[in-house]
């Protein structure tokens, strides 16, 4: 009868031992959960100002054109009259209206 009591009594309080190491498991995981939720836009802010401040010290690769016409093409363009004038002024113009679409905008504000 005693060692049944004490075996209960141990039974008891290895039960109890282990309901504190897994309540203390709970509180310092939410403690830890707690704490990547405060500091991940800490961290995202830090990341985001090294990398601007890394890509501004940075030389730019250089790029070589993707694209290349062939001399039958360039000879097509070539032919048309007045071709470099008529590509100025389809920029020009096609600035102008950027220029303008940003100055309505702004005006708005």
């Amino acid at each position: 009868m005693v060692w049944d009591d004490l075996l209960n009594a141990t039974a008891q309080l290895l039960h109890n031992v282990y309901d504190l190491f897994y309540s203390l498991e709970y509180i310092f995981s939410q403690f830890g959960n707690v704490f990547t939720i405060i500091f991940t836009p800490i961290n995202f802010a830090f990341n985001f100002i090294k990398g601007f401040f890394d890509g501004i010290r940075a030389t730019p690769p250089t790029t070589e054109l993707s694209y290349t016409f062939t001399n039958e093409i360039m000879a097509i363009f070539n032919s048309i009259p007045h071709w470099s004038l008529f590509m100025w002024a389809v920029g020009a113009g096609l600035s102008i209206l950027v220029i303008g679409w940003i100055a309505v905008h702004i005006l708005k504000l």
